[in-house]
């Protein structure tokens, strides 16, 4: 019997096939072929601790997974905001979090519906600040950030006495709340400002600026493209989302002091750059700055439920970070 192929089921085939091939070959492209290598590095890590080590995928070992990622996840978002805008990093967010542990644990007595806005907001105060001095008056942006992370700490200092101020109000639909029942609310929270900024980065007007002016500021110039909005609005993103990290962490201690996120900074940056985001700025997107939080989360967890101590674990991803940064650059040597 003689088997008649429809012309349309055979154009959707050949169709079906070319998007296949248009996703491996975006995947593959020189400045993507890192963020693709974390996601295929991040799959091999979880099943090789499922094949290696007893209730690795445990309801509590994922949920630990899961915490872990979501308020460093947060903050490489924001964080991501600054690499791409060829502004490198922003040293004042761990300062930022702290202080908005410090706050939040300050405040929750007029409700968390309340709380989580005003410590948003303040901390798109301190984004804006930065904003203006390095994207207006055209400050170096380590420097900048570095002294206002000076300043937020020491009114924090001054804020709290240098003391850890216990939360009197309900925070727990933040601290261990879950969507359906199996998904932490932290995490909910993650994954909606992750593919919100993706977004907002790939299609909008601003996300195209902010990518062109990491690419080539002098061009942006000449261009006529707003530099100093783009760049203002870019810091108030990344102030906000580490204010909102510093809430998810005071939210699970229940209570708020200078140590609690202070040291975000490195574990977002680390997140940027292991993710595939060009350090150079202009290349990469804000979801490999998640997917890089996701891998230093599985990373960091392997390491300690292998019982190996603080010290290594530090060192482990310093060297992952390194790693990441040779490499991104001899694929951007290659590029060129």
């Amino acid at each position: 019997m003689t088997m008649i192929t429809s012309p349309t089921t055979s154009k959707d085939a050949t169709a079906r096939s070319t998007f296949v091939g248009d996703l491996v070959k975006d995947a593959f492209r020189p400045e993507r072929v890192q963020a693709t290598a974390v996601k295929l590095v991040t799959l091999g890590l979880l099943i090789w601790g499922w094949a290696s080590i007893d209730n690795f995928l445990s309801a509590t070992n994922i949920n630990a997974i899961m915490y872990s990622m979501a308020a460093v996840g947060i903050a490489a978002v924001g964080m991501a905001f600054i690499t791409l805008s060829g502004n490198l990093f922003m040293l004042s967010m761990g300062a930022t979090a702290a202080i908005s542990t410090v706050l939040f644990a300050s405040i929750l007595h007029i409700g968390l519906a309340a709380t989580v806005p005003v410590v948003m907001l303040v901390g798109a105060g301190i984004g804006l600040v930065q904003g203006v001095v390095v994207g207006i008056a055209g400050a170096n942006p380590i420097i900048a950030t570095i002294a206002i992370s000076s300043i937020v700490m020491g009114f924090g200092a001054w804020y709290s006495g240098g003391l850890t101020i216990v939360g009197e109000g309900d925070a727990s639909w933040l601290a261990v709340g879950k969507f359906l029942s199996f998904l932490p609310n932290q995490v909910v929270l993650f994954f909606l400002i992750a593919f919100a900024a993706d977004f907002i980065v790939q299609r909008s007007r601003f996300g195209r600026e902010l990518r062109l002016i990491g690419l080539n500021r002098d061009a942006a110039m000449v261009a006529g493209l707003r530099i100093a909005r783009s760049l203002v609005i870019a810091f108030v993103i990344a102030g906000m989302l580490a204010a909102l990290s510093g809430a998810l962490f005071a939210s699970q201690a229940a209570q708020g002091n200078l140590k609690l996120g202070a040291g975000i900074d490195f574990d977002a940056i680390a997140a940027v750059l292991v993710g595939g985001v060009s350090i150079r700025g202009g290349h990469g997107r804000i979801l490999d700055a998640a997917f890089g939080a996701a891998f230093l989360a599985v990373v960091g967890n392997i390491l300690l439920v292998e019982g190996l101590p603080i010290e290594v674990q530090l060192a482990v991803k310093g060297m992952v970070v390194i790693l990441a940064v040779v490499f991104g650059a001899l694929v951007g040597g290659k590029k060129r």
